[in-house]
């Protein structure tokens, strides 16, 4: 094949493709499987909104892994070149930004290589800042396609952006830092802005982009997440942590993202320098609260599933008795708390975590679930928190089931109940599963409380301790906790010990 022909062949390729038009315009980018893998994903996107078939994408990667270079700057020249018709809306955590990856934009749009490529998109000139007879706007904030309807607008999040739609929406990253992400007021602002301002630019058919880093588990992302449990958009979500937390199809559990950029070594270094919490969000995409000061991550213990049947399991676990522990919400509405179902076993060991269901769920699904779960595990017991969320779920499963339901009296609050089975994880008693799916999520969960959006999973958790270190009914863990401490009083000061229950 001569030259001309294997230039021209990579030129089509270039015209089809992100990842070839980003090899072909930018030879010295080094692109690994997952630059290839973020290409695919906007090709796809592109295609869609192409179709008129409203793409919603989430695409999560570690920093300074290439990202932007994909999405921010060479996406919306390659689209333009596309269809010269394309309207854009970009906008990142301030203008600043925004406004240098569109200069970056009109920089790969002039090149002559860009031309050779797509010959028909083509910017002004001169830079204007309003448009007369015969002339496009081009400027740091928006520029035009010459002869065509395409159009880019940058701006910063929270900025304006009325006056015009766009058929694609992108947002890289909305948070700058540790101090906006931590910021409840900021978070509310952005928001309030996407709602108010940045989704009502939309086009019909048209498509949203957010690329970012995970900073918090309430950020822009955490919102629109939840939102989609409640009925809002559908979101396509391909998170990729620097280093793998099992295996993936391109690489193995504990490999990192791209070698040639940070080696695993590397990342390990960046992990003791940012600590567990940061590097959990911005590096694995898996944002947690704060750490509050009660249940400390160290001091659980972990065990490995013997089988994968929950008969065999409590049988080679050596488990004597299984309790199931309900906390409910009955409303899958945005915002609202989570129903959470936690499966201990008892065996001579220990307490075993066998099983953890945690969702949003209107009643009818609750109950469903609830026997379903039973079915799975046969408990002796099931307790459920006797307020007014589980009494409808008490009442049913008693008149409807065999079930063994205990309900649950309350009368302290939740930072009490959670310190008083703190002592169970300190000596040991605690163990979770390996490896599956919840046990990351749970941990996280506990470790932020009472910091956290949702401690449901922490009230199924110290109901169903009250309970299994006590023998199942009698005294709650606080009382008996209260009682030793009033017994070795009154033991110092040479009075008879009260009897115990």
């Amino acid at each position: 094949m001569d030259l001309p022909t294997r230039i021209e062949i990579q030129r089509e390729l270039a015209r089809r493709s992100l990842l070839d038009f980003t090899r072909y315009t930018y030879p010295a980018y080094h692109a690994g499987w997952f630059h290839a893998e973020v290409a695919m994903k906007l090709d796809a996107f592109l295609d869609d909104v192409d179709a008129g078939r409203s793409p919603r994408l989430m695409l999560f990667a570690p920093p300074r892994h290439g990202k932007s270079e994909l999405v921010s700057r060479r996406f919306p020249a390659f689209a333009l070149g596309r269809n010269p018709d394309l309207s854009i809306i970009a906008t990142s955590y301030s203008g600043d930004l925004s406004s240098r990856n569109n200069r970056d934009v009109q920089r790969v749009m002039d090149d002559s290589v860009y031309q050779e490529i797509f010959p028909t998109t083509r910017l002004y000139s001169s830079h204007v800042r309003s448009s007369s007879q015969g002339s496009y706007l081009r400027n740091s904030d928006v520029f035009e396609v010459v002869g065509r309807r395409g159009v880019y607008r940058s701006a910063g999040v929270c900025g304006g952006i009325t006056g015009m739609g766009g058929q694609i929406l992108i947002i890289d990253d909305p948070v700058k830092d540790a101090l906006e992400a931590e910021s409840s007021t900021y978070r509310e602002r952005v928001w309030e802005w996407y709602r108010s301002t940045f989704y009502t630019r939309l086009a019909p058919g048209g498509g949203l982009l957010l690329i970012m880093t995970r900073w918090h588990e309430d950020d822009l992302a955490g919102r629109l997440l939840s939102a989609e449990k409640s009925g809002g958009d559908k979101w396509n979500v391909v998170k990729f942590p620097a280093v793998a937390e099992g295996d993936e199809l391109h690489r193995k559990a504990g490999e990192p993202l791209h070698a040639e950029r940070y080696p695993l070594s590397a990342l390990k270094s960046i992990k003791t320098a940012v600590g567990s919490r940061v590097w959990s969000s911005l590096y694995q995409q898996r944002p947690t609260a704060a750490d509050g000061a009660i249940f400390k991550r160290d001091l659980w213990r972990y065990y490995r599933a013997p089988s994968t049947d929950p008969a065999e399991i409590v049988r080679l676990l050596g488990i004597t008795r299984v309790i199931q522990s309900w906390d409910t919400a009955f409303k899958a509405k945005e915002g609202n708390d989570y129903n959470a179902g936690l499966t201990f076993g008892e065996a001579k060991s220990g307490y075993y975590l066998l099983d953890c269901v945690k969702r949003q769920m209107e009643y009818p699904e609750l109950k469903s679930v609830a026997q379903s779960y039973a079915a799975k595990w046969c408990p002796h017991s099931v307790l459920v928190e006797d307020t007014a969320a589980g009494q409808s779920l008490i009442q049913e499963l008693k008149r409807d089931t065999r079930l063994p339901i205990v309900p649950i009296s309350v009368d302290r609050d939740k930072v009490s109940r959670a310190h008083a089975v703190t002592p169970l994880l300190e000596a040991g008693r605690f163990m979770l599963p390996e490896g599956e799916a919840w046990t990351s999520d749970f941990v996280d969960s506990l470790a932020s409380f009472p910091n956290g959006l949702h401690d449901d999973d922490v009230d199924a958790f110290t109901q169903g301790a009250n309970y299994l270190v006590r023998g199942g009914g009698g005294l709650g863990l606080w009382e008996f906790y209260r009682e030793q401490a009033e017994a070795a009083k009154a033991k110092r000061a040479g009075e008879p010990v009260p009897a115990q229950a």
